[in-house]
């Protein structure tokens, strides 16, 4: 009888076993015909408050699926990030999604095939170095004979840990298709030997970068690399010399030297005596970095938004290899300041991220806040009447124990009090405010490369959906900055081919902000040309292809900001005649001091949950959408950063100021009413406002 009972029990172990087993051995399999492999960052680092990259190579050896990857943080409420992907059997798909840093650190990543987890990783590590670090990278022909920078000389280690600026070596394999993720740059180091095997993604993403605002630093190996690779040659427009072996002298130890820097080494007589193989470099429209021999062997030009450094030679063989000074020759290269390598580190307490002040000039006007000393009032008067107001009248008619009853009528009643003051003060309608930070780059195929500003004010707790028809494309909630991180509570973000959505949650009676960043192609709607006639006389000619008038604009040249008097309709065309303001930039109502200390007086009453309201809004008028623009000169003159760290930090490269500061020039035209994109919003909103800025590179034709 028991072995008759046993018999079932036994056979029914058997088969639980031998499923388990093959289970096991399915996901092994099922795992092991996909190959999921991530990349994260810039060889692994990141800055706080920038753009990075992720690149996922996925290799299916299996049938074919529809699979979706989630990139996810693995702490705090920050975005997920999802992106759909076709594997065919026998296919190896390699893509980069831009992902924005915040302070977290740890990443989770999934390869899902419908709601199977076909592979993970759990542990995905990034350095993530503060906002204020200078992050260079290089894609160098050997990387030991790439950039090195000096060793920083703070005080304390910890300083040196996290402030200082480093070279981060990438690999043209895994190196970003997409110009957005390579915001976080300061630099990039670009050998042209390696330039050649670019992919046509990423020369393309290199070269929106540089035109965006990105610096590249080209090393010549060969001048055919550059004159034979036709993306490289449109970007650098550079005419070269052979190549000849040239006695090297002081020239470079001189140049490296010509920082302000005192702390650069003595002199290499070895290094000095001996030659160097070097091409001589001419850039179109481009100044003289230094000469060996009489010949311009360096050079360096404004292209677009951004700047491109040219080396007749190869820094990465010798003599130059073997340099003992050659760290101070990169660091100036890269533009890197010398204070950097001083004794005192750079404070980055008090510092404001822009966002917040795009959000004070978006804001939803329908909410009001209680002043602080209505406050007070209501919590005196609750205060007063619970305790002897409550006490004398129970007592004067004999009916102390009331209070069981008249306290939580109390509760209730200033419940009912404080919600309906709430409703008076926020409640209104579904509000969406935009505005448009939009970049129209120069070149074989003229892009856009827009920032778009979306503040939702929802009038209950929702969510709402973004997005748009965009190759390349990414949404981000507004940052608060290194203390305070992503601003808002949740947000989901779908990237398809062609395709970007979000999902972001917004709290009842409140306003948040979010930035969708986006490439599209030109829409050609303006035309400018800049004519120098004197000295600071300048002809500027327009025409508005737009479908709204432009109703102010602004010129941005030698290192000056003048506002121009303008009002051109749709298809019309005008000539100006421009005379640049006397005073520098820094020293016009654009860099004072109290217009900076206004900027953050405004973001730091925004954030109040109480207070006075006007004083949290800025108007969205040009002057001040274009001193956005210029974060790094806006000063407001309380800076307990120190020298090295402006007051405002942006992201994304939407910072001009070194644009500004070497001599660009940027045509500024403001549009009402009018966006060069479909709504960043898809719903219905009652109320809201659209406006673009254009921001416009022009080179500067010299009359006879």
């Amino acid at each position: 009888m028991d072995v008759a009972t046993h018999q079932p029990i036994r056979l029914f172990a058997r088969l639980a076993k031998l499923g388990l087993a093959s289970l096991l051995a399915g996901n092994g399999l099922a795992n092991g015909a996909v190959q999921f492999d991530i990349f994260m960052g810039f060889a692994g680092k990141a800055r706080q408050g920038e753009w990075f990259p992720v690149t996922f190579e996925i290799f299916n050896d299996g049938p074919t699926f529809d699979g979706q990857v989630e990139l996810r943080p693995r702490f705090g409420d920050n975005p997920v990030y999802r992106y759909n992907v076709e594997l065919a059997t026998n296919t190896r798909k390699r893509f980069t999604l831009p992902v924005f840093a915040d302070a977290n650190s740890g990443w989770s990543a999934k390869l899902k095939n419908g709601r199977k987890t076909v592979a993970r990783h759990d542990e995905l590590k990034l350095d993530n170095v503060d906002s204020i670090t200078l992050l260079v990278g290089a894609l160098s022909g050997q990387q030991a004979g790439g950039p090195v920078l000096p060793r920083t000389r703070f005080k304390r280690k910890w300083e040196n840990d996290q402030f200082a600026p480093r070279v981060t070596h990438l690999q043209s394999d895994t190196f970003p298709d997409d110009p957005i993720a390579l915001s976080g740059l300061h630099a990039l180091h670009l050998n042209s030997a390696r330039a050649i095997n670019l992919r046509t993604e990423q020369a393309a993403a290199l070269s929106m970068w540089v035109l965006g605002g990105g610096h590249l630093i080209l090393a010549v190996d060969q001048p055919g690399d550059v004159t034979g690779t036709p993306w490289l040659a449109d970007l650098v427009r550079a005419r070269f010399g052979p190549m000849q072996n040239t006695a090297v002298g002081q020239a470079l130890h001189r140049w490296a030297a010509g920082g302000g820097d005192s702390t650069v080494g003595s002199t290499d007589d070895a290094f000095a005596a001996g030659q160097l193989a070097a091409a001589e470099v001419r850039l179109a429209n481009g100044t003289v970095l230094f000469e060996l021999d009489n010949r311009p062997v360096a050079a360096e030009a404004n292209r677009g938004l951004g700047q491109v450094s040219v080396l007749g030679f190869n820094p990465e063989r010798e003599p130059f290899k073997s340099w003992t000074n050659r760290a101070w020759f990169w660091a100036r290269l890269a533009k890197i300041p010398g204070a950097w390598f001083e004794e005192d580190a750079p404070q980055r307490y008090g510092r404001l991220h822009i966002d917040g002040v795009y959000g004070a000039m978006l804001d939803s006007r329908q909410v009001s806040k209680l002043p602080v000393i209505w406050l007070l009032l209501l919590l005196a008067a609750y205060l007063v009447i619970i305790g002897p107001v409550d006490r004398i009248w129970l007592k004067r008619i004999n009916k102390q124990m009331l209070t069981w009853l008249t306290f939580p009528a109390y509760v209730a009643i200033f419940s009912l009090l404080i919600y309906f003051i709430g409703y008076k003060l926020r409640a209104g309608q579904l509000e969406l405010n935009e505005l448009h930070i939009v970049d129209a780059l120069p070149g074989r195929q003229e892009v856009m490369r827009g920032r778009s500003y979306a503040s939702i004010y929802s009038p209950s707790n929702d969510d709402y959906r973004l997005g748009g028809g965009f190759a390349q494309g990414v949404i981000r909630s507004e940052y608060g900055g290194a203390f305070q991180g992503n601003m808002a509570s949740t947000l989901r973000v779908q990237r398809d081919p062609g395709k970007i959505e979000a999902s972001a949650r917004v709290p009842i009676w409140t306003s948040r902000l979010l930035c969708s960043e986006w490439i599209a192609p030109d829409n050609g709607g303006v035309t400018a040309t800049l004519t120098k006639k004197g000295s600071s006389d300048y002809e500027l000619a327009l025409q508005n292809g737009l479908d709204k008038a432009i109703t102010s604009a602004a010129l941005l040249a030698d290192g000056k900001v003048t506002e121009l008097e303008l009002q051109l309709p749709p298809g019309s065309t005008r000539t100006l005649r421009i005379q640049i303001a006397a005073s520098p930039y820094v020293e016009n109502e654009l860099g004072s001091i109290n217009l900076g200390r206004r900027f953050q007086d405004a973001v730091n009453t925004r954030n109040r949950a109480f207070g006075d309201t006007e004083g949290g809004r800025i108007d969205p008028v040009l002057m001040n959408i274009i001193t956005c623009s210029l974060p790094a000169l806006l000063r407001t003159g309380e800076n307990q950063a120190g020298p090295l760290v402006a007051d405002f930090s942006s992201s994304g490269g939407l910072d001009l100021s070194a644009h500004a500061e070497r001599g660009g020039t940027v045509l500024f035209l403001l549009a009402e009413d009018h966006a060069p994109i479909p709504s960043t919003g898809l719903f219905e909103p009652q109320l809201g406002q659209a406006r673009t800025l254009y921001r416009i590179p022009l080179e500067i034709t010299e009359t006879d």
